[in-house]
């Protein structure tokens, strides 16, 4: 299966020098593509990113499956 579109935001604690201290659920990353990618090749994609941003707590998918359109 093909996944035409996606995105993947990464939220996290951030910090803020101003004030001298951590700032919670702000988005750390942010990861888009418009280019067709298999399903399980997304999947190892989701894996790495969250293995790199330590981000294995709460996970949340969307998805949005379209019927054909017949004319």
């Amino acid at each position: 299966m093909l996944i035409d579109k996606h995105t993947i935001k990464i939220i996290g604690s951030r910090y803020d020098n101003k004030k001298d201290k951590r700032i919670k659920d702000q988005v750390i990353a942010n990861y888009n593509s418009i280019e067709n990618m298999d399903i399980k090749k997304l999947s190892y994609l989701i894996e790495e990113l969250a293995d790199a941003h330590d981000a294995h707590q709460e996970t949340e998918v969307s998805i949005t499956l379209k019927q054909h359109q017949y004319d």
